[in-house]
């Protein structure tokens, strides 16, 4: 019997890195930022320390305060000496440990192996959350990772009494909090066992105390105390016309079909289970506040779902009070309670059995038909750049914002970009309003081509509204399908060398960039 859980327990985590893998290739892009992570992380291994100031914007800019500089220094290592492929294998790493700690936790609370209705669970909770297994690798990857790995500890000095692990949370937090700014989140957490024990009328004071160590350790970082103020600040700071920042029940995507019937299942099952809040604050505290956040953001999923599968496995599929039972209990003719039941053990032994086998050749059919194909998926104007930059047209480029950190990666020095997608880290709000209203062509749009902004070149989405408006002084230059490039009358040439069509030209060349910070960076500023 022994063997037997050992086994399912083994394939089971075979079968959660399996599917995990899968769906990496499935969604092998790049994120539009990625390329601004990698040109910090190389600053550091070339100069010996990050950059504080932005050197690829012609706009005002303030102090650089980048609050995914160890994300950057990380990401960059792995490229540097791994390629392309060292970065896909970290995200597949990151993603499994995440579930693998989120398992670990939930059996921990009921003492239990893996059972096979976990194949369900993870299956489900896998393909509800396209911000974390449906993307490219990302620095909030890492703050859903110590996420799970604050509540796995918080859950054994609970459970187990294991007050030492406390040590490690600011530990864990001093390094978090110099990968991303989600690290409020570990603070958050802390927050509420401190609340959520003192309602209990259990020990609370060292989860408090653990908290203020956390907060102080945030302090030690290359901005000192603005760093701190600027992550609480971004942490509240309104994004109305950033996609991941608006509710996903508010999106109209489909890639959040299936978080929204997972959310709303797991929402009900707490909204039955809330008249046993009494018995543990904490659980509870924690669940709602995920919930928020959750349905407030995109970006934030992830939180609830994986939060529900530690706090609400028990009620689910643990137990005589769990959710097949009930079922089962509510129906009082004998031939349809007996069909229940065998409906209930079929979905909750034989099928996962049945199932991971049936993936696993699925997996093996799928990793040979599908490769990765950057030039098609990480939509970033390889063609267009490659016209600049073959043409030696420099002077100022106009991007959309999630143009402008590739932009710079390629030709950096040569052109300076509008702003990116840092622009909470380096950028002036102004300067952002002012693009948003000349890419949706309204009032005021113009003001970006006046000086002390006028661009050289503009780079502008084949649809864009604005293609209508662009003035007599400036022409295009180069059209692809999805963009178009336009060119100051005065910096026209007579003759246009034409860029490579070759996709693979693109894929081999996709993180070679323009410069080398030890040669060009004193000369760029």
């Amino acid at each position: 019997m022994f063997n037997e859980k050992l086994k399912y327990n083994i394939s089971f985590y075979i079968y959660v890195l399996l599917m995990i893998t899968i769906w990496a290739f499935l969604s092998n892009n790049i994120d539009p930022d990625f390329w601004a992570r990698i040109l910090q992380g190389d600053a550091f291994w070339n100069l010996g320390h990050i950059l504080k100031s932005d050197i690829y914007s012609y706009t005002p800019t303030h102090i650089w305060l980048d609050h995914e500089w160890g994300a950057s220094v990380l990401f960059s290592f792995i490229l540097r000496n791994f390629g392309y492929w060292g970065i896909f294998g970290t995200r597949i790493i990151i993603v499994f440990l995440i579930f693998y700690f989120v398992f670990k936790t939930a059996k921990l609370l009921i003492n239990k192996d893996v059972k096979p209705i976990d194949v369900f669970l993870f299956s489900f909770s896998l393909i509800s959350l396209p911000t974390l297994t449906g993307s490219c690798l990302r620095c909030h990857f890492i703050t859903f990772l110590f996420f799970t790995i604050f509540i796995y500890i918080l859950e054994r000095v609970r459970k187990n009494g294991e007050n030492k692990l406390l040590f490690l949370l600011p530990v864990l937090m001093l390094i978090w909090a110099n990968c991303h700014g989600g690290c409020v989140a570990g603070l958050g957490v802390l927050a509420i066992y401190s609340l959520g024990e003192a309602l209990n009328k259990k020990p609370f004071k060292k989860y408090l105390y653990t908290l203020f160590s956390c907060l102080a350790v945030m302090f030690i970082n290359p901005y000192g105390i603005d760093y701190v103020k600027f992550i609480f600040m971004a942490t509240t700071m309104p994004r109305p016309n950033i996609t991941e920042w608006i509710s996903p029940f508010v999106s109209q995507s489909v890639l959040f079909t299936w978080f929204k019937i997972l959310y709303s299942i797991f929402f009900i099952v707490l909204l039955f289970k809330i008249k046993d809040y009494k018995n543990d604050f904490t659980k509870y505290l924690l669940l709602f506040v995920c919930a928020y956040f959750s349905y407030k953001y995109i970006k934030n999923t992830p939180f609830f779902i994986l939060a529900s599968i530690i706090f609400l496995y028990k009620d689910i599929c643990v137990g005589h009070n769990n959710y097949f039972n009930f079922i089962y209990r509510h129906i009082k003719e004998p031939a349809k309670k007996q069909k229940t039941q065998d409906c209930i053990r079929i979905t909750e032994n034989i099928l996962p059995y049945g199932l991971m086998p049936l993936f696993f050749v699925m997996s093996l059919i799928t990793l040979f038909m599908i490769k990765p194909d950057l030039y098609y998926l990480y939509e970033q104007p390889v063609q267009e750049v490659e016209f600049i930059k073959i043409n030696d047209l420099k002077g100022r480029v106009l991007a959309p914002l999630e143009l402008g950190s590739y932009t710079a990666y390629k030709l950096f020095p040569n052109n300076l970009i509008y702003m990116d997608g840092r622009y909470e880290e380096v950028y002036f709000n102004k300067e952002k309003e002012l693009l948003d209203k000349f890419y949706n062509a309204e009032d005021d749009w113009e003001k970006v081509l006046n000086e002390p902004y006028k661009p050289d070149y503009l780079l502008i989405p084949f649809d864009a509204v604005i293609n209508d408006y662009i003035p007599s002084d400036y022409k295009a230059v180069f059209k692809t399908k999805r963009y178009i490039l336009y060119s100051l009358n005065e910096k026209l040439k007579s003759v246009y060398l034409l860029p490579s069509s070759d996709k693979n030209y693109y894929i081999k060349n996709a993180f070679t960039k323009g410069f080398e910070f030890k040669k060009n960076y004193k000369k760029s500023l």
